[in-house]
């Protein structure tokens, strides 16, 4: 199996566990230092994928109220404000 194949299967998992874990209210007792880990490896993995042209996440894989929220965090933790976020915005593809 290549790492591709496997990173595929691995975020297969991890999506159903997720799922369970929202369901089951698991997710709240975990570490934020976790969920940081997620999103750094998730937004390094989106990058690559934008950088080859591939479509961005629909709405079916994240709320308009968890990207606004992430969006937000994002920006804030480096230091950037909605101005360098038109900036970014205007020159990406749609």
């Amino acid at each position: 199996m290549s790492r591709s194949e496997r990173i595929a299967v691995l975020v297969a998992e991890l999506d159903g566990e997720i799922a369970a874990g929202l369901d089951d209210g698991a997710i709240a007792k975990l570490p934020p230092e976790t969920a940081r880990r997620l999103v750094g490896v998730a937004g390094r993995c989106w990058t690559v994928a934008a950088e080859e042209g591939h479509d961005p996440p629909s709405g079916t894989d994240l709320s308009p109220t968890d990207a606004v929220m992430l969006a937000t965090a994002a920006l804030r933790s480096n230091d950037l404000n909605p101005f360098d976020l038109a900036l970014w915005f205007s020159r990406s593809s749609s």
